[in-house]
């Protein structure tokens, strides 16, 4: 027999995979007009659309892959760290760069992460 905790858990999944299916659908409804408006600090349309969506025709299990691929890269992100891709198109944990370097006469090539200080996220490569 399943436990109150296992319940929970298997509940609080359900909750999340719902919330996001209804917010994912919904916006793969609005045009690319409404998304622009939106993202500029304007509202939602009003009235709001209803309009069939691409998701409409996709099965459970495709839905269940596209809300888990969803939940691995935006899955427990802070305020913060949402924020800070909107400002430089990339997580806080993939700020760094390549370094080619030759060692012996072979090419080396290394993922180097880079200090808070040091950025070069596309705020400031818009600069240069």
């Amino acid at each position: 027999m399943a436990s109150i905790r296992d319940r929970l858990v298997k509940l609080e999944t359900k909750r999340r995979f719902l919330d996001w299916f209804v917010r994912h659908r919904f916006y793969a409804t609005l045009t690319l007009e409404e998304l622009e408006t939106r993202a500029a600090g304007g509202g939602f349309p009003d009235p709001m659309p209803n309009r069939s969506s691409s998701v409409d025709t996709l099965d459970r299990k495709s839905l269940l892959k596209l809300w888990e691929e969803a939940e691995r890269v935006f899955g427990g992100r802070s305020q913060e760290e949402f924020v800070y891709f909107t400002k430089h198109g990339f997580w806080p944990e993939q700020k760094g760069r390549l370094h080619y370097s030759m060692r012996d006469g072979i090419l080396s090539v290394e993922w180097r992460i880079e200090h808070e200080d040091e950025g070069n996220g596309l705020e400031s490569q818009a600069q240069k």
